[in-house]
């Protein structure tokens, strides 16, 4: 038995170290050109840097999950600003009219071309 975990170990080892050189940065950079539009359709109050960084995170799409943790993050964000009443009231917002599907400006993977849209399909 022993000799087996000695002749493992490093195959195991390398196995591991491989794997991890020949993974790509998974860092995504927003266009020079990018620009938010704030809190969509909401007044831009002293929370507005909440919702431009959901903007961010929305601007790429993703997974449902990474979806929900945006909207959490925003939900988290406005009700330290400005109280649970509003948070909840975005959150509602941004779950119901966020969705990928919409052809809207403001949709989950936004900065996709439309006819990507195929392709954001969320997981």
């Amino acid at each position: 038995m022993r000799k087996l975990q000695l002749l493992l170990t490093p195959v195991i080892a390398i196995t591991l170290v491989a794997g991890a050189l020949g993974q790509t940065s998974t860092s995504r950079e927003l266009p020079k050109d990018y620009v938010s539009d704030g809190c969509s359709w909401f007044p831009d109050g002293n929370y507005c840097e909440c919702c431009v960084e959901h903007d961010k995170a929305y601007f790429f799409g993703g997974s449902k999950k990474e979806r929900r943790a945006a909207d959490r993050q925003l939900f988290e964000c406005v009700k330290r600003k400005k109280g649970r009443l509003l948070a909840r009231m975005m959150w509602i917002g941004v779950r119901v009219g966020g969705v990928g599907f919409l052809p809207t400006s403001f949709r989950w993977g936004f900065g996709k071309r439309w006819d990507e849209r195929k392709n954001l399909k969320e997981k």
